[in-house]
């Protein structure tokens, strides 16, 4: 609890102090103390740097710390406080109003995911504040439009430099991580996407083990009751060696399941964020595999979802396959494409790596099916990928997958609710 308080008057006081000392450089506008500075803007830019940020506490900090600052300066300087109050008091009405309509924004919309459209909404309240503040000062008859246009020239060029850094933040800092701990989550998330895929499918097995032992019980109770003992006997202890093969199978899948668990703080991510992981990993399984191209990923809608790892975890699947079916001699093009289309998110992974033979179409998603073979070592795929896909995606997430491939070209299109991927952010 007293840590919980301490980063909370952390993420107030730590900002407002930015703000009181960077407004002190500063340039008179129209009449002197109506200061410009860009001190502003670094209320956006923690709102989207900080967890913990409250835009509104900092603005009623700043404002009387930003007035008591150029007070203690002109003492400083002049040797006076005489007319401080009447020129710089009415600034902290600037500060008050951009507080309060930035804390109603971004209480409206999520803040922590970059949009060039936020240039628009950054405007119009630094623009509001601006002209809240030259009212106190001249009255709102001493307003007009010979004024009102450098205030939107200030308010424009102020939110661009905020729109500016904030893309530069997001674009550059995945997480806004140190580059070793990104490359360490990374790997995780990309590990754990993988075991929770596995999970379904020993999850699928463990009906099929059910099965096979009420089977064995039942071809015993057949045996015995037909007289013939030995053999009744035999059905009996493979059943029996059945039951300890499940429960052991079970501790098994539970560990794995405990184990996951520890993650349990990580409550989803943006599709983006999504892609670029996703992105970033092909790129080196397509190394690894000697074959040129292209990975591209377009996202329509940047989504909030605590499905990542299932997301992860098909996409890889799909363009891993991809890539292991491009020729050599051939430039690999992989793409996923994602939009919305009514109550669906859409999903197409497309590829030119040579098609999927008609004979083959049918099986594509059955257990087993491969037409991988390593001719140096003789090592046939186990054919789970594609099946593990459509179980995520048809068990897991709701959805439906259906396969066209023509021309050399492959499409994979997957249609799962929205309600079944978005979530919201915490």
């Amino acid at each position: 609890m007293e840590l919980q308080l301490r980063r909370k008057y952390q993420a107030v006081l730590f900002p407002a102090l930015v703000l009181i000392f960077t407004a002190q450089m500063n340039m008179d506008l129209f009449i002197s103390g109506f200061k410009i500075s860009v001190a502003i803007i670094f209320l956006p830019l923690m709102m989207f740097l900080m967890e913990d940020f409250s835009p509104l506490p900092v603005a009623l900090i700043s404002a009387p710390g930003v007035f008591a600052l150029r007070c203690v300066v002109q003492w400083l300087t002049v040797g006076t406080v005489r007319g401080a109050a009447a020129q710089y008091a009415p600034e902290m009405v600037f500060y008050l109003l951009y507080g309060l309509l930035f804390a109603f924004f971004v209480g409206k919309r999520d803040f922590r995911t970059f949009h060039i459209w936020y240039l628009l909404p950054l405007t119009i309240i630094d623009l509001c504040s601006n002209l809240g503040e030259m009212a106190v000062r001249l009255g709102w008859a001493g307003l007009y439009w010979q004024r009102a246009l450098p205030l939107l020239v200030v308010a424009l060029g102020r939110s661009l430099l905020a729109v500016g850094l904030i893309g530069a933040f997001d674009y550059y800092g995945l997480f806004l991580l140190r580059r070793d701990d990104r490359e360490r989550y990374k790997k995780l998330l990309l590990l754990i996407s993988r075991l929770k895929s596995e999970m379904v499918w020993m999850n699928k097995n463990m009906v099929y083990i059910e099965n096979t032992m009420t089977t064995s019980y039942q071809l015993y109770s057949e045996l015995s009751t037909a007289g013939q003992e030995q053999a009744a006997q035999k059905a009996l202890a493979v059943a029996k060696d059945v039951h300890e093969i499940k429960k052991e199978y079970f501790l098994i899948l539970k560990g794995m399941s405990d184990a996951l668990n520890l993650e349990a703080e990580e409550e989803g991510m943006y599709f983006k964020n999504v892609a670029q992981i996703l992105q970033e990993s092909m790129k080196k399984i397509q190394q690894s595999l000697g074959k040129q191209g292209e990975i591209a990923v377009t996202c329509s809608t940047n989504f909030f979802t605590d499905k990542h790892y299932y997301l992860l975890s098909v996409f890889r699947n799909l363009i891993t396959n991809s890539l292991e079916a491009a020729p050599q001699d051939r430039q690999a093009v992989v793409t996923l494409n994602q939009w919305e289309q009514g109550e669906d998110m859409v999903f197409q992974v497309h590829d030119n790596c040579g098609g999927i033979p008609k004979e083959y179409m049918e099986n594509v998603f059955s257990a087993g099916f491969s037409t991988k073979i390593s001719y140096k070592t003789g090592e046939v795929a186990r054919g789970l990928g594609l099946t593990l896909v459509r179980d995520i995606v048809e068990g897991e997430l709701g959805g439906f997958i259906e396969v066209h491939s023509q021309g050399g070209c492959t499409d994979f299109i997957l249609r799962i609710p929205k309600q079944n991927l978005e979530a919201t952010a915490k």
